[in-house]
């Protein structure tokens, strides 16, 4: 009998053993550890996707995307149809989830302006 509780417990830490081992891990950085620019890397994003529709000759809904002050001023909005592909339209006004013409927002690219705006929304 005292031999089965002796086998029984080595046991118990033989398999506990196998499940608390690990591989060490190295942690990748946060993507927001560096400050995004903003004249570098999120104005040309805007620029590259939003500027069909939202600039100052064509100001669909009323917004204007070309500068810091409109990005800023739109900034939720602008994310909130981003991250649901809703934004950008093609040429037929089709969002981008229902395109067949152009794709929805990388997430390189969302993920450049999270971080910028995580980070203050720096004029930089």
């Amino acid at each position: 009998m005292r031999l089965n509780v002796i086998y029984g417990f080595l046991f118990c830490l033989f398999v506990e053993g196998l499940f608390s081992c690990s591989k060490d891990k190295t942690t990748e950085p946060l993507p927001c550890q560096t400050n995004t620019l903003f004249e570098t890397e999120i104005k040309p994003i805007f620029l590259n996707n939003c500027t069909n529709c939202h600039n100052s000759n064509i100001n669909y809904a009323g917004v204007v995307l070309e500068d810091y002050e409109s990005i800023v001023e739109n900034i939720d909005h602008s994310m909130s149809e981003i991250n649901a592909g809703t934004m950008p339209y093609d040429e037929d006004f089709t969002p981008a989830i229902n395109s067949s013409l152009i794709d929805v927002l990388n997430d390189t690219l969302i993920d450049k302006i999270e971080c910028w705006i995580l980070n203050g929304m720096e004029n930089n």
